[in-house]
């Protein structure tokens, strides 16, 4: 008799869980409305969770109606036409359910942030939503890590591109900081410690005639923000000038962040002495 109770209980309070996940279904095609940019796409979605008789409110507009709604996000994309949003956890009350939000720029600037308190009909429709602005919004610790390692990560991989796809010294110039440290291990022909971009710039060229390289393996990305530090990990597959022979092997890179500049640069090889001999062998 326990186990029959037992499994009537589970199958009711799976089926709350349901029942309240079912409930949030308007408030997250609200949220794809907001994040979608174009506005016909945008309108079919509207037209799934919005009513001609709901509402929305803010300090900046009060309207009503599908078309009305449409036309707000549209001016606001005129106004934040790279804004990006995101949004917080659900609290659920009956037909009421509300959340904090915040708007930042394509450089992760804060813009906006604000709480929303949505009505629904029980019926996957929003009847009222009401937005409330926090001008005193800040980001939290968290997402100020996670955006300052979006930023090293699209640095480096910059970096990466310009250096061992489009050979362009011109933009590692503009990614590198002033006397920024380049360390190669020293059994390496090229070996050494080179500060600066025309310090870098002859290692390049030092190298280059040595040995051509292809990507074998594409990087992989690791990151901690909060040491200011990213770790690439890839495979090369080098050609050397003297021997014509080819050597495929792993290289990790430990590069050192600034205010989105490279302040220093390591690469361990795989196997460092393996590699230095490679170079130096002839035909």
């Amino acid at each position: 008799m326990r186990k029959i109770y037992f499994i009537c209980f589970l199958f009711i309070f799976n089926g709350l869980l349901a029942q309240k996940k079912d409930k949030l279904y308007p408030v997250t095609v609200y949220e794809k409305v907001w994040q979608e940019r174009n506005s016909d796409a945008r309108l079919k979605m509207i037209k799934i969770i919005w009513l001609e008789d709901s509402t929305f409110e803010d300090p900046s507009a009060s309207i009503k109606g599908i078309t009305a709604f449409n036309n707000v996000i549209n001016e606001f994309y005129k106004k934040y036409p790279d804004a990006v949003l995101t949004s917080g956890p659900k609290i659920v009350k009956d037909n009421y359910v509300s959340w904090d939000w915040k708007i930042q720029d394509s450089k992760n600037k804060l813009l906006m942030g604000g709480r929303e308190f949505a009505r629904l009909n029980g019926k996957g429709q929003v009847s009222k939503i009401i937005s409330f602005w926090n001008k005193d919004a800040t980001l939290s610790e968290a997402d100020v890590l996670r955006n300052l390692e979006e930023d090293n990560l699209k640095v480096v991989a910059k970096y990466f591109e310009s250096l061992f796809k489009t050979r362009d010294l011109n933009t590692i110039a503009f990614l590198i900081e002033d006397g920024a440290v380049y360390n190669q291990a020293e059994g390496l022909p090229y070996g050494g410690t080179y500060k600066g971009f025309n310090e870098w710039s002859k290692m390049f060229a030092k190298s280059a005639e040595l040995f051509d390289l292809q990507i074998e393996k594409e990087p992989v990305y690791f990151s901690d923000a909060s040491k200011n530090e990213v770790i690439i990990y890839f495979t090369i597959n080098s050609k050397s000038k003297k021997s014509g022979k080819t050597l495929s092997m792993p290289i990790s890179e430990h590069l050192e962040l600034k205010d989105g500049k490279i302040t220093s640069i390591r690469p361990f090889y795989y196997d460092t002495k393996q590699f230095a001999e490679f170079l130096k062998s002839k035909k």
